[in-house]
C-alpha cells in the first residue's frame, strides 16, 4: 500500500475494500480463462474457486456499505503501490504449465499483501470505526491465508523443471 494519507472516513475505506476484492476476483477469473485456454483445467478450477472466495468477501463488504454513499474514485486515484490492488496477481505470475500448488502460492502472496494493506490502514487511521473494520478485514485475510496454506499442503510439489515445454509455441523471428 502506498497511500500518502491515512484513510479517515468509512466511505472511502469501503470504496477501497470493495475495489480491492472486486479486482482480485476479476483477475482470478482472467487467470482461470487463460489456464482453460491452455488446457490446464485443474489450475483453472483453483483460480475459479479463489474468485468465488473474493466475490463472497466483496459481497460482505458491499452489504456493510448498503446504507452509505461511497465516493466514486477514479482507477488512477487509488493509492495502490504498483497500479494493481494489493490482492491482485500480476498476469506475469502465471505460466500455462503451472500446477495448483503454483496457483496457491500466487494466492497466498495476494492474501498477505491484502492483510498488510488492511493492517496498515487499521494502524494509521484515527477513525475508530475504520480502525475496527480494517483490523477485522486484516484478520479475515489472515484466515484466508491459513486456509490456502492448508489447501497447499494437500497439493503435490512440482518438479523444478515444470516450465520445460517439449513443444513450445513457434515464435517467428
Amino acid at each position: 500500500m502506498n497511500l500518502q494519507n491515512p484513510i479517515e472516513d468509512m466511505e472511502t475505506f469501503l470504496a477501497y475494500a470493495i475495489t480491492l476484492e472486486e479486482e482480485a476476483a476479476d483477475r482470478y477469473d482472467e487467470l482461470a480463462d487463460t489456464l482453460e485456454t491452455h488446457n490446464n483445467p485443474d489450475v483453472a478450477k483453483a483460480f475459479r474457486t479463489l474468485a468465488s472466495f473474493g466475490r463472497k468477501h466483496c459481497d460482505e463488504i458491499i452489504a456493510l456499505a448498503a446504507d452509505r454513499s461511497l465516493p466514486n474514485i477514479a482507477p488512477w486515484d487509488f493509492g495502490w503501490e504498483d497500479l494493481e490492488a494489493p490482492e491482485t496477481a500480476g498476469l506475469d505470475a502465471v505460466h500455462y504449465l503451472m500446477n495448483t500448488a503454483h496457483a496457491l502460492d500466487i494466492a497466498m502472496s495476494n492474501e498477505m499483501r491484502a492483510h498488510d494493506f488492511y493492517q496498515r490502514i487499521s494502524q494509521q487511521t484515527s477513525n475508530p470505526e475504520v480502525r475496527a473494520l480494517a483490523a477485522e478485514c486484516a484478520l479475515e485475510e489472515k484466515e484466508h491465508l491459513e486456509q490456502l496454506k492448508t489447501w497447499a499442503e494437500r497439493c503435490p510439489d512440482s518438479a523444478e523443471d515444470w516450465r520445460f515445454d517439449p513443444d513450445p509455441a513457434h515464435m517467428p523471428e
